[in-house]
Formats: structure tokens, sequence, C-alpha cells
């Protein structure tokens, strides 16, 4: 797989619900780009609070260099495809053991997941695969999964470095 960059863009901008705003919050445009062969696609595209973003990489910057997807993978799935193939289990012995698995699987793949809470924008997977990094989710309007290859280390760095500016 050709493998390209993923970054944030994140941009100051004026709230149009600056009365309600709370003090810590800085609303803003969030971008999420994906750039290959010169060519910039925004996988995210969305004003919101910008403080989510760096709420989320200071949970999941620590895991990110260090957890691979750890399930059986032969056919190369991505991310956001194995966690809906997990949830296609319909046997279970009784109702604890699917309650049980349940809650394994959300907790297994809540490291990889990004999503601005109270928004339709859908929940991105973002990881190691197959000690690649990927972006992956399902889209909606072309009922496909979009799956994005990246180098893990440059995304980490971006991502810091970007976040800097709005702590």
């Amino acid at each position: 797989m050709n493998c390209g960059k993923l970054y944030f863009h994140l941009e100051r901008k004026e709230s149009p619900y600056e009365e309600e705003l709370p003090t810590n919050e800085v609303w803003g445009i969030i971008r999420l780009c994906y750039e290959l062969n010169n060519i910039v696609e925004y996988i995210l595209d969305w004003q919101w609070d910008i403080t989510e973003v760096a709420e989320w990489f200071d949970d999941a910057e620590d895991l990110f260099a260090v957890k691979n997807l750890d399930v059986l993978n032969d056919e190369d799935k991505s991310i956001s495809e194995l966690r809906d193939l997990g949830y296609e289990r319909s046997f279970f012995f009784n109702q604890e053991e699917m309650l049980s698995y349940h809650e394994d699987l959300d907790t297994y793949f809540s490291d990889f997941k990004f999503h601005l809470r109270g928004t339709p924008t859908p929940t991105y997977y973002i990881g190691l695969n197959n000690g690649e990094g990927e972006l992956s989710y399902f889209c909606r309007e072309q009922k496909v999964y979009k799956r994005y290859c990246f180098n893990m280390d440059e995304f980490l760095k971006s991502t810091k470095k970007t976040l800097l500016n709005f702590r």
C-alpha cells in the first residue's frame, strides 16, 4: 500500500456560540488532512472545540507508537472493518458471555478511536495495523470502508507541534 502523510490543520475562529462557550474552549476549524502525491484530501473538515483534539491526543499519543492491532488479520482488513466484523459474532452461550464479549471489544478498539463528541462526523480509527500507521472509517454516504496508510512517527510529531499553538 502506498503511504501518504496524515496531519491536523487547526485554525482559531470566532465561535457562533460565544455567549455559551466555556472559558477553556477554543473554537475553530479542525481539518484532518491526508496528502499523497501532492494531492491533499480533507478527511475531516469541521468547526468545533479544538481542545477535544488536544485531549484525545494526550490520551492516545503514548499508545500510537506501540499498540499494534493485535487481532487475526489474514485478509489485511482495516482497523474499522475488523472492529465491525467483531460485532457480527452472533453465537453466545448466554447473555453474560455476549455482554462480556462486547465490553471487551469496546475496550480494545477504544484505544484506536477518534470522534468529535456531539457531532455527526464519522468515528475514525487511528493506529498501527500490520506495522503501518492507518486511519480508517466507514463512509456512510458511499457505504464503503475508507483506509489511509501513513507514517505514524511523522503524524505524532506534526500533531504535537500543531497542538502547541492551542495550549
